[in-house]
Order: structure tokens, then sequence, then C-alpha cells
């Protein structure tokens, strides 16, 4: 049921931060680094300083918790078809001008409806909605860290598959951390522009890419989200050097899933991306040699579909939340060919 705020002694002490100048702190999780004097908080609004001691305002208090298909949140390679039990808590490291979730994302916890759903309780509810998938997304999990951290620890131990959805704005150390429990971690690469990033997000891009790289060297399961803003990061030279980058740096069989943008928050009078514009986006992905590029929030686009890099045969249809595998072998390799396909498939 819903409750009111923790007082501090029912609070989790927050990871990584270190004292500063007495009572202030300084976080360490990510690299904005806030320095936050007693009672204030740092930039997400969900960790305080009391006393000088960084808490967690939001440890298992998420407010939104619901069962949805695991394609809704751009994970193609991972379960097909299959349901998984999504957490999300007030908060953000971001302030993404285009957020579709911004009511909890730029919220405070105090400002949400929460329940309290400590990590035992979140793992217990999801084998009882039978979901073998648990993942944490609807805000950053960055925000709710020690959260996230120790629901994905014993969601593991319960033989269930672990997924998270961030924007990557963290430092490596907590990163590799918490990548230790994740199956799979699906990022939203903004744009490719410290311009874009700094106007539309309010941070610094080199972090993101830098998390991209180390959740390919952990060989955790890597698929990208970039959502396209009309006029905003949609040039063909920004996609051709993004793509380029992420052949040459994570390869050619990392899952792209070029997003459809829709008016929202402060973008109001930005349209949607016009259906030109994504699949100008897949061709260059293609070209640019890579090997599963999606188009989404798109229902019915045949580029939903995932399809043999090697021999072109349609291996999953989609279309919309409909999923039907095709010609997809039990351990993921093409029926036609024998191609391997990444992911997490049984």
């Amino acid at each position: 049921g819903e409750i009111d705020q923790p007082s501090a002694d029912g609070l989790k002490e927050a990871m990584f931060y270190e004292q500063h100048d007495g009572v202030m702190i300084k976080c360490t999780l990510e690299p904005r680094e806030c320095i936050v004097n007693d009672w204030e908080r740092g930039y997400c609004g969900a960790r305080e300083n009391r006393g000088g001691k960084y808490y967690s305002m939001v440890y298992a208090q998420p407010c939104t918790v619901y069962v949805e298909p695991i394609e809704r949140e751009h994970f193609y390679h991972v379960h097909p078809g299959k349901q998984f039990f999504g957490i999300g808590t007030a908060g953000c490291n971001l302030g993404c001008k285009f957020c579709e979730t911004w009511h909890i994302s730029q919220a405070r916890p105090e400002e949400t409806k929460v329940q309290n759903l400590s990590p035992g309780d979140a793992v217990r509810e999801a084998v009882a909605k039978d979901c073998r998938v648990l993942a944490f997304t609807y805000n950053d999990p960055v925000v709710c860290y020690e959260y996230t951290l120790e629901t994905a620890r014993l969601a593991k131990e319960a033989g269930l598959t672990t997924l998270c959805h961030t924007a990557g704005h963290i430092y490596t150390e907590p990163l590799k951390e918490i990548l230790k429990y994740m199956d799979a971690v699906n990022v939203d690469l903004k744009g490719f522009t410290d311009e874009y990033y700094l106007d539309m997000c309010g941070i610094d891009m080199k972090q993101v890419l830098i998390s991209l790289e180390t959740i390919r060297q952990e060989k955790v399961m890597l698929e990208i989200t970039n959502l396209v803003v009309t006029d905003h990061n949609d040039s063909r030279q920004d996609i051709a050097n993004m793509t380029a980058w992420i052949k040459q740096n994570l390869g050619s069989d990392v899952p792209l899933h070029f997003s459809r943008f829709f008016p929202n928050y402060q973008l109001t009078d930005v349209l949607a991306t016009p259906l030109e514009t994504l699949d100008m986006a897949y061709d260059i992905a293609r070209s640019n040699g890579l090997d599963f590029v999606y188009v989404g929030n798109v229902p019915g686009h045949e580029r939903e579909s995932t399809y043999c890099p090697k021999c072109k045969a349609k291996l999953i249809h989609r279309n919309g939340e409909e999923v039907n595998i095709l010609e997809l072998g039990e351990n993921g390799h093409c029926i036609k060919c024998g191609q391997a396909i990444p992911g997490i498939w049984n």
C-alpha cells in the first residue's frame, strides 16, 4: 500500500559518496559530482545529506511497478514475446527536454505515490506474476542505485533474467558493480554531439560512451536506443558518426533501435519524426556495417522484425506487441543457415 516517505532511520545509506568539508558531502556515483550540504539533495532529488551521511530517498520506494511485454523496453534480443516485471522510482540524473516519463523522472519522491516494495518482495512479486524477467526502468536506475543493486542480486539468486534501461551517465566503478548482476542493458544514446547532450539533456556525452564500452567489455548483452528528434539530432552526419563509432568501438552485432519521437514534455512544438528520417537512419546504420538495426515506435514497420544478417531470413516477426518466432533456433541461431544471433534466447 501507499505510505509516507520514511524518516532517516528507515532510509538506506547511499553508496559512492565522500565526506567533503565537515558536513558537506560529494557524490561520486556519476560525473555531476554534486556537492551537497546538510539537509540538501543532489540534482537527482533522490539522495539527501543528513548530518554528513548521504541517504537514498527511494530505496524500496518505487512509484511505478508494471508487468509489460519486453519489446516495449526495446529489448529485441532478450526473451522475445515474454513479459517483464518493471520497477521505477522518482528522480533522474538527466533533464531531457523530451522525456516520456517526466512526471516521475523529474519529480521528487514525495511528489509521487510510492509503494513499499523491498528487494525481496519485488523478486517474490515478479515470480508470483509468472515473470522470469525483472527490469529496472521508467526512470534511470542510476538514481535508485542501491535498490537496483540489491534487487538485481536477489533476482539473480532466484534465477531471473535482469535488465536495466539507462542513459549510462554513471562512473565506471559503480557501473561494473551493478553489471555483475545484469544480464542485459539497453542504453539510451541520446545523440552524438556534446552540444546536443548539453542542450537537450543537461549532461556531457563522454561518460555515456565510456559506459557503452564498459558494458561490452564486461560481456553483458547490450542494446542501444536512439530517439530521433526532428531537426535536433537527425542529421545524416550525426547518424553516420554515431553508427560508425558503434561499429568501431562496440562491434557490428549490437542491436540499435532508432525510436520515433512524439511531441512531449518541453518539446511539444517539435514535429513527430517523419518515417523517411527513420528509414534514412536505418540505411546509414546498415551501410556502416551494423547487423541488427530496428525502427521503433512505429507498430507494423517491417524493420521491427529481426532478420538473419547472413541469409536475410526473417527470424522474429514483430507487429507492435505481436511477436512470432519464425526461423530462430532455441539456442539462438538461424535455422536456415546456422548463423549465430547474439542474445538471451532460452
